[in-house]
């Protein structure tokens, strides 16, 4: 453990690495494939996102504070980084960035209007993981909203 760390901040990166690691490995993730990391500067949404950039895949990731959005432009995200805070903005960020491409897929740990919206971008044999623990969608309201294609 290097002196930037906490006993307890380490004790946190096998689990954190290891819930990454679950989820990509669950997607088989290309190299074209388009990424999506909610939370990305967050400790998971760090470490998924670091993962992905080292399969030489292509993540963007939600953020809220203009801060977290530097910080993450900083870090190799430039032009990839969309709204936490507001579903609307979210949704209409994601489009102008995709264009006309869908999603491969998506690591999710928001609530609420994200869970729709980030259904609605996935191609049609994209993933999403679900890592959240409020307002997560049942596999019932899953399956009516489209086929095949959460993993939990």
């Amino acid at each position: 453990i290097t002196d930037s760390l906490s006993f307890e901040e380490a004790c946190t990166l096998p689990t954190t690495w290891s819930t990454v690691h679950m989820a990509l490995l669950a997607s088989r993730p290309r190299s074209t494939d388009r990424l999506l990391l909610h939370a990305g500067a967050g400790g998971v949404g760090l470490a998924a996102g670091e993962y992905a950039q080292w399969l030489r895949s292509r993540p963007s990731t939600t953020v809220g504070q203009p801060q977290k959005h530097r910080f993450l432009h900083h870090a190799g995200f430039c032009g990839r980084t969309l709204s936490s805070r507001d579903g609307g903005a979210f949704a209409l960020g994601a489009s102008k960035l995709l264009g006309s491409g869908r999603l491969r897929f998506s690591l999710n740990s928001l609530s609420a209007d994200f869970i729709a919206c980030t259904f609605a971008l996935l191609q049609q044999d994209g993933r999403l993981c679900e890592i959240g623990k409020r307002a997560v969608w049942s596999y019932e309201r899953h399956e009516a909203a489209c086929c095949n294609n959460l993993t939990m």
